[in-house]
């Protein structure tokens, strides 16, 4: 048996927050973690800033207790402050009634909410910036200056990438460190691959899929067997939809809303397009490369050329670039041989981006004095 607080002792316990866990990459993130911590023996706690009329996406362990503040959904930034105020105290009670040895947020203003729900408790306080923040442009300008105010105080900051720890601690003076999202356990699928591509995230603005519609466009008389399926939901649907529409791809292009067993639609396509004009670390790249899918990304900053080598484990194009897009896409659509290089190379990061080895260093950051159970022993 380990020696350790979760088998000897009081087990250790950990706080998570974040604004919901509706489909995203944050979500998909921290649910992740809370199962894994869980399962290691850690007491976690994770809750939401939205109330329970708001469903989950994202399945937690039965270990782990479920907790909403009910702050009017998850758009904390667009509430009053009164809303907040109230918000923030429901935290600082659940904070001392859980009595965590520390507290992880995900998102800017979670953060900036968590910090100042936290204060005077003794409890440590990390935080998690899941976008660049130099990019994040819906973030308001009360909040932008909150943030360079309160993430001082915060024992730690996490970034994504080293583009954005850099900004981090020139501009809000917060001791960053720099960790990339894991790669979850991925299933071992045996489908032949079809001249299929897909397109995984929220569809809104920065995520570019109108730019993929028109690569596309412009191939689809070159490759007619081949179509388009994009996974995800949001508030640019239906403008995507009518863009397919005016781009004659209606019986080419296919929107599949959000899905849950998005390994089987990776393992079935030939090619991931992610032509985001902005990123904080791309999921849905790190999860196509590990299933051995070839991929084109936009080379936007931070995030996609962290996880690609040009050429090597996937193509890299410039942002807002539809004639690039489409060459790169051309180019793999018509051989499969260089498909099958890059996503054989595209594997290597089930190594690098591996769960144990990507939660070894939140392990560092969070509980950097408390060890816990290994998972066999972490429920005995």
């Amino acid at each position: 048996m380990s020696d350790s607080p979760a088998a000897h002792g009081p087990r250790s316990r950990l706080l998570l927050i974040l604004g919901s866990l509706q489909a995203g990459g944050a979500e998909r993130q921290l649910s992740d973690m809370a199962n894994y911590w869980s399962a290691r023996g850690v007491q976690v706690t994770l809750a939401t800033w939205n109330g329970p009329e708001v469903e989950d996406f994202y399945v937690l362990e039965h270990t782990v207790e479920r907790v909403h503040l009910g702050v009017n959904g998850s758009r904390v930034r667009l509430l009053s402050l009164v809303a907040i105020l109230a918000g923030i105290m429901r935290l600082r009670r659940l904070i001392r009634t859980v009595r965590p040895h520390a507290v992880l947020s995900f998102i800017d203003v979670s953060n900036v909410c968590t910090i100042v729900a936290s204060g005077g408790l003794g409890v440590r306080v990390v935080v998690a910036e899941r976008t660049h923040p130099a990019l994040r442009r819906s973030m308001g300008l009360r909040w932008r200056l909150l943030r360079r105010i309160c993430y001082r105080h915060a024992d730690l900051v996490v970034a994504q990438t080293r583009d954005a720890a850099g900004w981090l601690e020139r501009n809000c003076h917060a001791r960053v460190s720099v960790i990339p999202n894991a790669l979850r356990d991925l299933p071992s699928l045996n489908c032949p691959r079809e001249p299929l591509i897909v397109a995984v995230g929220r569809l809104t603005t920065e995520k570019g899929l109108d730019l993929l519609l028109r690569a596309f466009a412009r191939l689809q008389s070159r490759f007619p067997e081949w179509r388009v399926c994009v996974v995800g939901e949001g508030v640019e649907r239906d403008a995507l939809a009518r863009l397919s529409e005016r781009l004659q791809l209606t019986q080419r292009v296919e929107f599949l809303g959000e899905v849950r067993e998005v390994d089987h639609w990776l393992a079935r396509a030939s090619l991931l397009v992610h032509p985001s004009r902005r990123e904080g670390f791309p999921n849905a790249v790190l999860e196509a490369m590990g299933m051995g899918l070839a991929v084109v990304s936009a080379d936007c900053r931070a995030g996609p050329s962290e996880l690609i080598e040009d050429g090597v484990n996937g193509r890299l194009v410039p942002v807002d670039d539809v004639d690039a897009l489409a060459r790169a896409m051309s180019e793999l659509m018509a051989s499969p041989s260089s498909r099958e290089a890059l996503g054989r190379e595209a594997r290597q990061v089930r190594q690098r981006f591996s769960q144990e080895r990507i939660m070894e260093s939140w392990r560092g950051c969070v509980l950097p004095e408390i060890p816990w159970a290994s998972e066999s022993d972490g429920h005995r």
